[in-house]
């Protein structure tokens, strides 16, 4: 059954992607945050490329799409991951994890408000309302009122995860007859290409000190966590909808708050563990329409 098979995928992602920011995280106390996307670029794609040739993908036969691969990339790879290696440097892992749930309320935003895609409702609304106010106590009032480096952690999280929103939609839009594997081929060369170069421009790569440890990480980061769960991702998009694809982050926090706590010994107050539920429930408010009909 496709429910089942989706709801492994989403699980599968949703593990990586959590994984994904423990891992930025390791690295990024010796490796500057740029180079770290670039890093994860470049293995990412070369994973992605050998799995298109092993699998006899025509890669040129969508070359036409450039300029979109290229606005995408620009979207959902760059920014997104920039705002999310600098955004990680203010934030514990949990609560990165915890911000992903920006997206999902975000597209509701965008596609009720914005792209008229999907019709208003008052459940929609009090869905997102519920979403945002489960989000201000994960985060803490105090940490929004003081406007610290908490809150600047938030903004460029928040953000990036509000962009990869809009790329969702965008993507369900104009690529959805494409392969998932070439959707992901493509936007993470364009990415590869564009970090890389920022990483020369603005930093030092080749000087560097990196350990096991941070290649260890690099690789994981690359090959699991992006080729993977990026793959999956576009997947998702292309045969179930943004929709589906964004319940993904209803399992993401619950992940992200276990390997913050279980690796790095982050704490997890309740207050933290209420708003993630009260999160996870406007999600599902301004998603039950469509869990009733699908």
């Amino acid at each position: 059954m496709p429910i089942v098979k989706y709801s492994i995928l989403m699980l599968y992602i949703a593990l990586v992607w959590a994984s994904a920011i423990l891992f930025v995280k390791t690295e990024e106390a010796t490796v500057p945050p740029i180079t770290i996307m670039a890093g994860r670029a470049l293995l990412a794609f070369l994973t992605i490329f050998v799995i298109a040739l092993i699998t006899r993908k025509k890669i040129l036969g969508v070359i036409s799409y450039w300029p979109k691969f290229l606005f995408l990339s620009l979207i959902g790879i760059v920014l997104v991951w920039i705002g999310l290696a600098f955004g990680q440097e203010y934030l514990s892992v949990g609560l990165a994890s915890v911000l992903v749930t920006v997206t999902p309320l975000f597209t509701f935003v965008a596609l009720v408000f914005f792209m008229r895609m999907e019709k208003f409702s008052l459940t929609g609304l009090g869905g997102l309302l519920m979403g945002f106010a489960g989000l201000v106590l994960v985060i803490g009032l105090h940490n929004i009122l003081s406007g610290g480096s908490t809150l600047l952690g938030v903004f460029y999280i928040g953000g990036s995860f509000a962009l990869l929103a809009i790329n969702g939609i965008l993507i369900m839009r104009w690529l959805r007859v494409i392969d998932p594997i070439i959707t992901t081929l493509y936007l993470i060369f364009f990415g590869a290409v564009i970090l890389t170069a920022l990483a020369f421009i603005f930093e030092s790569p080749v000087q560097v000190p990196w350990t096991k440890e941070t290649i260890a990480s690099e690789l994981a980061l690359a090959v699991i966590c992006t080729a993977s769960g990026y793959f999956g991702y576009f997947y998702l998009i292309r045969n179930a909808g943004a929709y589906v694809a964004s319940f993904i982050f209803y399992f993401l926090p619950i992940f992200g708050l276990l390997e913050g706590h279980l690796f790095r010994g982050e704490a997890v107050s309740i207050t933290q563990i209420a708003g993630v539920v009260i999160v996870i429930l406007g999600i599902y408010t301004i998603n039950c329409q469509k869990f009733k009909d699908g």
